[in-house]
């Protein structure tokens, strides 16, 4: 495992290098999990809703399965969080990994649009539990004084394996073509995915749990009396949502939006896909300094208003280059703070407590993903363009809420213990 970290960490500048080799052992090991896991994504990204498009699928048929992956992980969100005291975040992530994988190898060869959707609840459950679990779980196994190092860490290394996952996608397509035909090539490519997510959970089960123990539903109900963050919850849901909904009326479709209205290929799409990831990592390493001058809340409200000129923009294009630029500021722009986010949404909280606002918070994000990947789906039906225009919309609104709700929350002046 230490082996295959030090490769992945080669793709961090110099600078970071240090500071992610003196992370916990349990964070090294989520680390190499998650870039398995973003390396299949990646691949999903660039094939799925294309090969579905290929096999006769309507783009209703691609936001119906958004939507039972966002309603499966809503559950999971919601149900999951309590229960990391009684099973652990090792067992919980392996589980997560094998889930993963089953569904998108199911899909790659169901016979009906019925099945592709019914096996998105199986994906749900395991993105779900990875989007409840993640954030909680990188708080609790690094100090304060390394915490938005790790946080920058986790978004850089994700997004690189995306990069990896996108130009794997888009290229072993068109090398499978010849020797297999279009509908096996598409196949064999998610295949590929659905074995990275599956061996993912080889690292996950190296994580070192603390002891763990008692009866799951006591747990569950003690966990819940004990809850004090309401407050909380509910500054966080409001921009989730508004920006979930709004993600969710276009971004899976965007692979559908290159190749059916400006006529790229799927090698095209996966470049522009990868291209789009690498800028946002390297976004991503400026937002350290960004909080220390703007804060948390303001780094991220100034990054995502930058994004939407480029956003509205996306419909007027005409050109794939044009296109694929828009498409890579945007993208920089709108998701370079979301480790500030992520870390901004766990500052000050009780350790017991974080879990359970990462499960409600990914919960009204999955429910809000739903309603715009099944809305979305109907919209693209009809227009390639128009759903983007709500999307700004939206955006907009969710970044002026994360404003005014969450700018006076401050990071902890005081490090936490970390084991393991």
């Amino acid at each position: 495992m230490s082996r295959a970290f030090e490769h992945i960490t080669r793709l961090l500048p110099r600078r970071y290098r240090a500071v992610v080799r003196g992370f916990t052992a349990n964070a090294r090991r989520y680390l190499a999990t998650v870039s398995l896991q973003n390396m299949g994504y990646g691949i999903i990204g660039t094939v799925f809703a294309i090969e579905l498009k290929s096999r006769g699928f309507s783009e209703s048929v691609v936001g119906d399965v958004e939507g039972a992956l966002a309603l499966a992980a809503a559950a999971v969100c919601l149900l999951l969080p309590p229960l990391v005291g009684s099973f652990g975040y090792r067992r919980l992530m392996v589980a997560a990994g094998v889930a993963l994988g089953l569904a998108r190898l199911g899909q790659a060869y169901a016979p009906s649009a019925a099945a592709v959707v019914a096996l998105g609840l199986l994906y749900g459950l395991g993105d779900g539990a990875m989007q409840t679990l993640s954030t909680a779980f990188l708080s609790e196994n690094t100090g304060r004084s390394g915490r938005t190092q790790l946080f920058t860490a986790d978004f850089v290394i994700r997004t690189a394996a995306i990069v990896a996952g996108s130009l794997v996608g888009g290229i072993m397509p068109a090398l499978l073509r010849p020797l297999t035909g279009e509908a096996d090539a598409f196949r064999l490519t998610i295949v590929l995915a659905a074995a990275l997510m599956v061996g993912s959970s080889v690292f996950a089960s190296g994580i070192k749990d603390h002891d763990r123990g008692g009866r799951v539903f006591a747990g569950w109900f003690s966990a819940l009396k004990g809850f004090s963050s309401w407050g909380r919850v509910a500054r966080l849901l409001v921009p989730e949502m508004l920006i979930s909904f709004g993600a969710g009326l276009v971004m899976p479709f965007v692979a559908l939006f290159l190749k059916h209205r400006l006529g790229a290929t799927v090698t095209e799409v996966g470049v522009i896909q990868a291209v789009s990831a690498v800028a946002m990592t390297v976004a991503a390493l400026a937002t350290p300094r960004l909080a220390r001058k703007f804060g948390l809340a303001g780094t991220v409200v100034i990054t995502e208003l930058a994004s939407l000129p480029f956003l509205i923009s996306i419909p007027f294009a005409t050109a794939l280059p044009v296109a694929a630029m828009l498409f890579w500021v945007r993208g920089m722009l709108m998701n370079m703070s979301w480790p500030i986010y992520n870390q901004l949404s766990m500052e000050r909280l009780p350790a017991q407590d974080k879990p359970l606002v990462a499960g409600w918070v990914r919960f009204g994000w999955s429910i809000a993903w739903l309603g715009g990947s099944a809305l979305g789906g109907r919209l693209m039906a009809g227009s390639y363009t128009t759903p983007y225009f709500y999307t700004a919309a939206l955006y907009a609104a969710g970044s002026i809420a994360t404003y005014l709700l969450l700018r006076t929350i401050r990071v902890e002046e005081t490090d936490e213990s970390v084991s393991c």
